[in-house]
């Protein structure tokens, strides 16, 4: 049995990482609605600032790591397209192009 690649699935799940019901437009949303939850200052009264602080520096840490999760998932769909025209290069015959 010969291995197959087929360059354009390789292909498709790229784009599907960035599709509109995918994964980054998911991470997308999370990152718009963690950004409107953050407090202004003085949301809580004078007394309420260290509470506000807190809750914004727990949104900031969410909105970091969402933010790191869009860029890692924009590489990853880079690094296959990259894959499918390395693959659709490639002179092997067990190549499915």
């Amino acid at each position: 049995m010969a291995n197959k690649v087929d360059v354009d699935a390789i292909r498709k799940a790229s784009k599907k990482l960035d599709a509109p019901d995918g994964p980054i437009q998911y991470l997308r949303n999370v990152q718009a609605l963690l950004e409107s939850v953050k407090l202004p200052d003085g949301a809580l009264t004078l007394f309420g600032g260290p509470t506000v602080q807190a809750h914004n520096a727990s949104v900031d840490g969410h909105l970091k790591n969402v933010k790191t999760g869009i860029e890692h998932l924009h590489k990853a769909a880079e690094q296959l397209e990259q894959t499918a025209k390395n693959w659709e290069k490639s002179d092997q015959p067990w190549v499915v192009k």
